[in-house]
């Protein structure tokens, strides 16, 4: 899984770092059967017929002599009871990725590394074009001193009698200065952190100068067990790289699996807006959405993104709704429709609107239930992507328990209809024991006795003043008795229309991501 933030103009860089295999499947060729490879961390080396057998990949990545590239080899230790093996790189070809040396195989007509059946070590080489600008189509980034790549996909089948998994690895190549993990790769001077919390190992790799990941270590700290939706992982990685400022646009982080990249300035949490949160989300729920639900990825992570970080004490009350509240899609103003990724690619609005959605959408929720269930629930213990839309519907009726709630949902998401951005704090509130502007009362208690849970001491008259003005009106239906009035605001905020759409940019057909 690879998500992208991006800045700005929406200048899309085409950084393949979609890393892992296809899915098993049987296929033939001149009626010979091959079996696609599923990857695993677990089972033996060698294998009898009916038992696993593991085939291992090392992806190596290093520096070339003379800058502009890098070297990708994919070596491949081959137990004995595997009889055939022949790997896809899929991004060979592309404009500025090209076979760079092999060993033990050779390339067949239709693009296929075929191994030769007997090498015991053999490799694919590829070289992959990387510049020193993120702001160009390039795989990479490249400076003086240091490098950023990701490891691209490979495809694997082989012939055998046993059940095939494969287990893959990145690392540096001998005599490389730098650090790889969960197919990204920092090549260059750096140091290194660790940090053990809630049962998580975080790697820090620290190749900016002067990176201080205190203020991030001190979100992980509150996240993990609170923000985590129950997704526990063995390790993490966050490598800080030499960018900062707006020299971090217009990408300014990107996740893979369980790591993620960010710019010096990336670990400050400044805002509620952070990089640093929203890239963790990633690392929690990943790809959430698919088909006309592709729109969830980065939504959710925006939303919760925001969430965590402001109850985790970064922002104000009003910086944290202003970031939330969806006014315009940059680079332009166009209608969109979540569930029509036509009408959003090129904008930030799977970002924006997605989260103002989500946010209307978990009060609404909260509404329903009495505050018994959250949006929260939705995701907690999903391992699987939403199919589609009507599969995330189907999962917020079913938290609920309220059918009307498909309507409501329906109105924002397979609409430019954008619903009103909920004010009430107890709307926000992610964790009731925690105390984020730190006044010494829980945000729970504080709800409990009539105070702000976001603005230091009582603050009685401003919560009072908050809730009268947002108070949530009464359900009312429409004429088939089944869709209650929009909560979170007295009057209904409009929606966007039909706007005329300025020149598309392009955007990856996967995960993206935008702007701080």
């Amino acid at each position: 899984m690879t998500t992208f933030r991006v800045l700005g103009t929406l200048s899309m860089v085409l950084l393949l770092a979609i890393a892992g295999v296809a899915p098993a499947v049987a296929t033939t060729d001149t009626g010979d059967a091959w079996t696609g490879v599923a990857p695993t961390h677990s089972g033996g080396e060698t294998g009898t017929p009916g038992e696993e057998v593991v085939l291992h990949q090392r992806g190596i990545v290093s520096r070339n002599s003379e800058p502009g590239s890098v070297t990708l080899t994919f070596a491949y230790d081959i137990p004995s009871s595997i009889t055939g093996l022949r790997v896809s790189v899929p991004v060979v070809g592309l404009d500025g990725i090209s076979v760079a040396g092999m060993e033990g195989f050779e390339r067949t007509d239709r693009g296929y590394f075929l191994w030769d059946g007997e090498t015991a070590h053999p490799t694919v080489s590829v070289r992959m074009a990387v510049t020193d600008s993120l702001a160009e189509g390039v795989r990479g980034i490249e400076r003086e001193d240091w490098a950023l790549v990701s490891e691209p996909q490979t495809r694997i089948q082989v012939r055998t009698d046993a059940r095939p998994r494969q287990r893959t690895s990145f690392t540096v190549a001998d005599g490389e200065e730098g650090y790889a993990r969960s197919h990204l790769a920092y090549l260059g001077p750096h140091e290194r952190r660790n940090v053990t919390l809630g049962g998580e190992r975080t790697t820090f790799v620290l190749g900016a100068e002067n990176a201080d990941p205190t203020r991030a270590i001190e979100f992980l700290r509150t996240a993990n067990g609170r923000f985590d939706f129950g997704v526990r992982r063995d390790s993490m990685t966050v490598f800080v790289v030499p960018l900062g400022g707006l020299e971090e646009g217009p990408v300014q982080a990107a996740t893979v699996d369980t790591a993620f990249w960010v710019g010096s300035t990336g670990l400050r949490l400044e805002s509620t807006g952070s990089v640093f949160a929203h890239e963790y989300v990633h690392t929690r729920l990943g790809t959430v959405g698919r088909e006309d639900a592709a729109w969830l990825t980065e939504a959710s992570a925006e939303y919760y993104g925001r969430l965590f970080a402001f109850n985790a004490g970064v922002g104000t009350y009003d910086s944290f709704l202003e970031g939330l509240r969806a006014t315009q899609y940059a680079p332009d103003r166009r209608a969109a429709v979540l569930t029509d990724s036509e009408t959003w690619q090129g904008t930030q609005a799977h970002y924006d609107k997605g989260a103002h959605v989500l946010a209307a959408l978990d009060a609404e929720i909260r509404r329903r239930t009495d505050g018994d269930h959250t949006l929260s629930d939705v995701f907690t213990g999903r391992s699987e992507p939403f199919g589609d839309y009507e599969a995330f519907r189907s999962a917020v009726v079913e938290v609920t328990g309220d059918e009307a709630i498909g309507t409501w949902l329906d109105r924002y998401a397979t609409t430019d209809d954008l619903p009103p951005l909920p004010e009430h704090p107890r709307n926000y509130v992610a964790a009731p024991s925690l105390d984020p502007d730190g006044d010494g009362m829980p945000s729970g208690a504080e709800l409990d006795a009539g105070r702000h849970p976001f603005v230091e001491g009582p603050a009685t008259e401003q919560l009072a003043d908050r809730t009268t003005a947002t108070a949530t009106p009464s359900a009312t239906a429409t004429g088939d008795g089944t869709t209650p009035a929009p909560s979170g605001t007295e009057d209904r905020a409009p929606g966007f229309g039909v706007v005329a759409a300025l020149a598309a940019l392009a955007v990856l057909a996967t995960d993206v991501g935008r702007r701080q």
